[in-house]
C-alpha cells in the first residue's frame, strides 16, 4: 500500500554522471533558505531525484551528520507533494546541502524545506 509519502530508490540521485552535471553549473540553479541550500536542474528523465549532503567539515562525527541528513530527508519526504503538484513530463535533480555547523530543530528544518520547495516550484513555471 503506497500512500505517496515514501522515498524510493528511484527518487535518490546516485549516478556520478548526473551529480557532476548538477554541480557543473550548466542549467543548474541555486536557492537558499538558511540553513539549507538547494541546487537543482531540469532533466529529460521523468521524476524528481534528490541528493542530501552534509559536510564532514561541518560535523566531524558521523552520528551528527546522519541526524541532519535524516531530518532533511524526512522534511522532503513529507512535503514532496509541493513539487509533484506541478506535474510535467520533465524531471528534476535536486541536491540539498546543509550550510551550518549547528543542529536545528526538526520543525525549523521542515519550514525551511517547505519554503525551498515552494521557491523551486515557482521557478519551474
Amino acid at each position: 500500500m503506497d500512500n505517496g509519502f515514501g522515498l524510493k530508490k528511484e527518487e535518490r540521485l546516485c549516478s556520478k554522471k548526473a551529480i557532476d552535471a548538477l554541480f557543473a553549473g550548466t542549467g543548474s540553479k541555486s536557492l537558499s533558505a538558511y540553513p539549507i541550500r538547494a541546487v537543482f536542474r531540469h532533466t529529460e528523465e521523468a521524476g524528481i531525484r534528490i541528493l542530501v549532503s552534509v559536510s564532514k567539515r561541518r560535523f566531524r562525527h558521523a552520528v551528527d551528520r546522519n541526524r541532519v541528513k535524516r531530518q532533511l530527508r524526512e522534511a522532503y519526504r513529507l512535503n514532496k507533494h509541493l513539487l509533484h503538484s506541478t506535474d510535467n513530463d520533465k524531471g528534476m535533480d535536486i541536491a540539498f546541502i546543509w550550510l551550518t555547523d549547528q543542529h536545528k530543530e526538526s520543525t525549523l528544518v521542515t519550514t525551511k524545506m517547505i519554503a525551498l520547495l515552494n521557491k523551486i516550484a515557482q521557478s519551474e513555471i
